[in-house]
């Protein structure tokens, strides 16, 4: 499959999944379902892709691509077709439960594939370039999910949305259908009767590193969208107004991403982190600072700037540092760091801003990213130039 064809297959999954994501939530509510019920709707399209996340990216090692593209696009099919189906005011909170699950693990299989065909088929020099492609499809799935499935939910409801995703997934199926002799499938090797654990990975420095790296990033998109709603309530912004600041940072990584092709051909991968982490320690110490509108919104775009490089860069870092045969592992792995920081940071930094305060949160993250980007200056400066290929490092 082609570059075009690969990112269309995981921007139709992630359009499904975020417009999921916001109708199963609205659909609870208004039903009468507590908030807490929504909270388990929402957190089991990411509990289950974490617990499954290496496992998966073992199985695409060997499988290849068709397996995982086929199950992942069925199960988000038969996601989004259950709700459509059985009506809340009969099968009450089950079908929502269930498509969740589907949804996410659905989902978890596409964009790990897509993932894995992307980096498979790039040269080194334009690896990150191409990630960037596909990262900047998900930004655009990612705005258009919502809002898409707010306007239908006001003037279809709940279901007819649903059907819509249906109408989505099925689109997904057809592109697949017509490049079906382009997936490559091979047979699964027999597994070793002692498997690898789960974290042998960390015994390579070079995918140590950069797993880190996304640790590090991760924390701070996610305090990001945990905090600063409460810090522009606390700073006395109207609702509409910390809407406008959270836009002004997916607006951001839309443009760092849009020029991401480009910057990659001057700065290898390391250099853009550094600028990421950096970016974001600035961000973050003046955060605390921001209490006006426009000052935040200086401030989130260059959050935005600096997590939106990222993504490309991980994936590309990921690809050329993991051992032979073990990429989707690797990549596995990263997907249970997000998936976990999504899980459990909202809980830590909700109970360090209610002993500490806001601003102790931000500031002691900007302590944690400044750490990081003098680590990443340091491997920018030892890395190899641009389109050499370096072998995975092992021990320290």
């Amino acid at each position: 499959m082609n570059l075009l064809r690969i990112i269309m297959v995981a921007v139709l999954a992630h359009l499904a999944l975020s417009a999921a994501r916001l109708t199963g939530s609205l659909y609870a509510l208004a039903q009468g379902a507590s908030a807490f019920t929504v909270g388990v709707v929402i957190g089991l399209f990411a509990l289950v892709p974490m617990l499954l996340a290496v496992r998966t990216g073992r199985w695409l090692d060997s499988v290849g691509s068709r397996k995982p593209f086929t199950l992942g696009t069925a199960m988000i099919l038969a996601g989004v077709t259950l709700p459509a189906l059985f009506p809340y005011h009969l099968a009450d909170i089950g079908p929502l439960l269930v498509a969740s699950v589907l949804i996410g693990t659905g989902s978890l299989f596409v964009q790990m594939t897509a993932q894995h065909l992307v980096g498979g088929r790039s040269a080194p020099g334009n690896r990150a370039a191409d990630f960037s492609w596909l990262a900047l499809g998900f930004s655009v799935s990612g705005l258009l999910g919502p809002v898409a499935s707010g306007l239908l939910i006001d003037s279809v409801g709940h279901r007819g949305t649903y059907v819509a995703m249906i109408v989505v997934v099925l689109l997904q199926v057809l592109v697949l259908w017509v490049n079906r002799r382009h997936l490559t499938s091979h047979q699964a090797a027999q597994e070793a009767a002692t498997p690898a654990p789960m974290f042998d990975l960390f015994r390579h420095r070079g995918v140590r590193d950069v797993l880190i790296a996304t640790a590090l990033i991760t924390m701070a998109w996610e305090l990001q969208s945990f905090l600063v709603p409460i810090h522009g309530t606390l700073v006395g912004l109207s609702a509409s107004e910390i809407g406008l600041a959270l836009g002004m940072f997916s607006f951001a990584t839309f443009v760092i991403r849009l020029a991401m092709p480009w910057l990659s051909r001057s700065f290898n991968e390391w250099q853009v982190l550094t600028f990421t982490l950096v970016m974001a320690t600035l961000a973050f110490a003046l955060m605390p600072l921001s209490t006006a509108l426009l000052p935040l919104l200086g401030v989130m775009f260059l959050l935005g700037l600096g997590l939106g490089a990222a993504q490309p860069n991980v994936m590309a870092l990921l690809h050329e540092r993991a051992p032979p045969g073990r990429v989707g592992e690797a990549l596995g792995l990263r997907v249970a760091i997000i998936n976990s920081s999504s899980v459990a940071l909202p809980l830590v930094f909700g109970a360090a801003g209610a002993v500490a305060g806001a601003a102790a949160a931000f500031w002691g993250m900007a302590v944690l990213l400044a750490v990081g980007g003098a680590a990443a200056h340091k491997r920018a400066r030892d890395d190899k130039p641009r389109g050499t290929v370096a072998r995975p490092e092992s021990g320290a």
